[in-house]
């Protein structure tokens, strides 16, 4: 579909808008993260901004 439309356009980009969100859903239905992956650190750890 994208190959139809004039590259970088409004409608261009509305359309790659809505692949991307259609691959990130299905990327979340098979996107698993271990729940002691994402736990909170323990006070005594090292704390940074990437993981909340």
């Amino acid at each position: 579909m994208l190959g139809t439309l004039r590259p970088y356009s409004d409608a261009w980009w509305a359309v790659h808008d809505e692949i991307e969100a259609e691959n990130d859903k299905q990327l979340g239905t098979k996107l698993v993260i271990c729940p002691r992956c994402v736990q909170s650190p323990q006070q005594s750890e090292d704390v940074t901004g990437s993981i909340r």
